[in-house]
């Protein structure tokens, strides 16, 4: 049996330099598919609770201070990045150490915000 199409999808952000985990997370906090390159360790239910608690504060915090849509949730750690995109149905969440470089991985999950969503 293949793989699935949506870790098709997120096998191909593990690929792009530093990047060493992706997800597709329910709006309602659970995991649908992740990805992990294995040089992280995370609980996947925890991840998908706490991305779409995140999600959800900043969304919150965009309309309590009126500063328009949100286009992308991006948090810097002293050796990580996560990013966090709505694709419709879901949150794609990426996460990569410091030595990725953010440009191209933001670049990377707006070229494929189409392809996760026909996954979907």
């Amino acid at each position: 049996m293949g793989a699935s199409a949506t870790r098709v999808v997120l096998a191909d952000f593990t690929r792009i330099e530093g990047v060493e985990a992706a997800a597709i997370v329910s709006k309602d906090g659970f995991l649908i598919d992740m990805v992990s390159s294995g040089e992280i360790s995370v609980d996947p239910d925890s991840l998908a609770a706490m991305i779409t608690t995140l999600y959800g504060a900043s969304l919150r915090l965009g309309e309590e201070l009126n500063l328009g849509d949100l286009d992308i949730v991006i948090l810097e750690y002293k050796n990580n990045y996560v990013l966090v995109e709505d694709v419709g149905e879901a949150l794609v969440a990426i996460l990569a150490s410091r030595r990725a470089i953010l440009g191209r991985v933001r670049y990377e999950l707006k070229k494929q915000k189409d392809r996760i969503r026909s996954v979907l």
